[in-house]
């Protein structure tokens, strides 16, 4: 059904990627600070062409000022089926500022489930989306 890449795991279109993440809504951010790799869990929406979520002063702020490219991935498995498929995004983090769209996102009703104080707002848009599923 779908073309494989060199491993033999089938290739997502692009289409069926973008319908992933607008479904799923916990995901991870990764991205190099301080000269090591970071991983972060986030709980997010598909909003506009990029992946939101809100985050507290910190690393993913931190990466977002200084206009970092992250990646960013979603993924899903069936351990009776030996199934599953990921879908990675990658771009540039940025701080959500402008006030109308922030009051927009705020409408989205994602509440970080790591608790209170994340009232900033990371935009990811995305230059590359890719996914790969386990046959």
């Amino acid at each position: 059904m779908y073309p494989t890449d060199h491993a033999g795991l089938a290739v997502l279109p692009y289409d069926h990627c973008i319908e992933r993440l607008k479904l799923d809504q916990v995901g991870r951010v990764s991205f190099v600070a301080d000269g090591d790799v970071q991983i972060f869990p986030v709980n997010y929406r598909w909003y506009d062409g990029a992946v939101v979520f809100r985050t507290a002063a910190g690393t993913k702020l931190d990466a977002a000022w200084t206009n970092k490219t992250v990646a960013f991935e979603i993924d899903g498995w069936n351990a009776e089926h030996m199934a599953g498929w990921s879908v990675v995004a990658k771009g540039l983090a940025k701080e959500v500022t402008d006030p109308e769209q922030i009051d927009r996102l705020n409408g989205l009703g994602l509440r970080p489930w790591a608790g209170p104080g994340r009232n900033n707002w990371i935009r990811i848009r995305p230059d590359e989306v890719t996914g790969r599923k386990i046959v």
